[in-house]
């Protein structure tokens, strides 16, 4: 298989869970009508994988990268009335 069709597969695959998980986000939102806890949560679960998976150096590199790249990430909701973006 050449890179670039592993290269697609493997951003198809990133869209799929992305997609998945903010339609399962949306819906723990709604049950649990508690912004922070979901968001908290979900940080906390993606830390705790990340943390599984890369050295100290690659997690605090990451983290890093995180807080440098605050500013270009886009808000859940637009607005007051939680309309999902």
């Amino acid at each position: 298989m050449t890179n670039k069709k592993m290269d697609v597969l493997r951003t198809t695959l990133l869209l799929n869970v992305y997609d998945e998980l903010a339609k399962k986000t949306i819906e723990m939102l709604e049950k649990y009508n508690d912004d922070q806890v979901i968001a908290s949560s979900l940080v906390a679960q993606g830390l705790r994988v990340y943390k599984s998976i890369l050295s100290e150096k690659e997690f605090t590199d990451m983290l890093k990268i995180i807080v440098d790249d605050a500013t270009k990430i886009k808000p859940f909701f637009d607005g007051k009335d939680k309309t999902i973006n």
